[in-house]
């Protein structure tokens, strides 16, 4: 009965992990495919506003302040644009390698459980065992 408990808990890990791999390199494709219609939206930054319930507590000038660090930042995300589909090359493979050696681990650990229980087992057998012998003495 421990065995098939093991082995369904891992089971489920496994499957837990694959999905979250799953949704990931999916999150990572649809990125990419958006990279392109976010071309425009760095120059925007600098003109959002704050919004209307944070408005009445933030002082005189901030709002010109926030956007001046809003398009300090518009070099660092142009560039980061520009290298999404070079970076999505490299973000897919590396999450289904992560995934992998994940599984692995998940394996091995429903192996040394297995092992584990399998001691357990056998101890509790020789104790059983030991304590017969001693009570027909």
């Amino acid at each position: 009965m421990l065995y098939t408990l093991t082995w369904l808990l891992m089971a489920l890990l496994l499957s837990l992990w694959s999905a979250a791999a799953w949704v990931l390199h999916t999150l990572a494709q649809w990125s990419g495919t958006q990279a392109g219609g976010m071309a425009g939206l760095p120059a925007q930054l600098g003109t959002l506003p704050a919004p209307d319930w944070l408005s009445p507590w933030l002082p005189l000038g901030a709002q010109e302040s926030w956007s001046a660090v809003l398009t300090s930042f518009t070099p660092l995300l142009e560039s980061l644009l520009a290298f999404a589909p070079a970076l999505l090359t490299l973000l897919v493979p590396a999450i289904w390698l992560v995934w992998a050696i994940g599984a692995v681990l998940l394996v091995a650990l429903g192996i040394g459980l297995t092992m584990l229980v399998g001691l357990a087992r056998s101890r509790m057998g020789a104790t059983a065992a030991t304590s017969r012998s001693l009570a027909r003495q």
